[in-house]
């Protein structure tokens, strides 16, 4: 059981079997269906989600009412709101699953329970947290700093397969632009690409 997990923590730390086996005690399985919540902004996020398949979406609503996608997570990553869960403090963001989604989900006790019973799990959970916050510093350095041309440039180098099963309006949001401009700017750059080919 929890195979996906179980490799997953293998590829990143030399766990024994005993710690590995672990998983089964502490970890349960959760299913959600297209469209529903994992947590709702403003209530306290009780559990930390690895997705072994589906996706996830990070989101915010402004005061008119309008949704604002700040991230999104697939098969492999994590899912939670961090402080919120740390602190046990209401969440800023809402997430919600964009396709029918499987996950492995671990509450903050039985997480620390984990930690004191197996402390390279401990340790694992860091390096964890230092992925995830790498990617959020990615993300506002990109946003900060380059223009929407390499913003979309470093999207498809990076995370392509986002463009495979996330819809453009949301691709536009984690971009910072609205989606006709992502779709104006996709076919000045797929025109572009023509042009130079045809060239050679």
């Amino acid at each position: 059981m929890f195979e996906a997990l179980k490799k997953y923590c293998q590829e990143r730390l030399p766990f024994t079997e005993t710690e590995l086996m672990a998983v089964d005690d502490y970890f349960t399985e959760r299913r959600f269906k297209r469209k529903e919540w994992l947590l709702e902004a403003h209530r306290p996020c009780r559990y930390l989600f690895f997705i072994v398949k589906g996706s996830v979406r990070y989101f915010r609503v402004k005061a008119d009412g309008s949704e604002i996608t700040c991230d999104i997570s697939l098969d492999n990553q994590w899912a939670t709101e961090f402080i919120s869960f740390t602190r046990e403090a209401p969440a800023r963001l809402s997430l919600q699953a964009l396709e029918d989604t499987i996950t492995y989900c671990i509450d903050r006790t039985h997480l620390y329970d984990l930690y004191k019973a197996f402390p390279r799990y401990e340790t694992f959970g860091r390096l964890i947290t230092e992925e995830v916050l790498q990617q959020s510093i990615d993300t506002a350095v990109s946003l900060a700093s380059q223009k929407p041309e390499e913003r979309f440039l470093h999207l498809m180098k990076t995370r392509a397969e986002l463009f495979q099963r996330v819809p453009q309006k949301l691709i536009a949001h984690l971009l910072g632009i609205s989606p006709e401009s992502l779709s104006r700017m996709q076919k000045r750059m797929y025109n572009k690409h023509k042009s130079c080919a045809n060239s050679r």
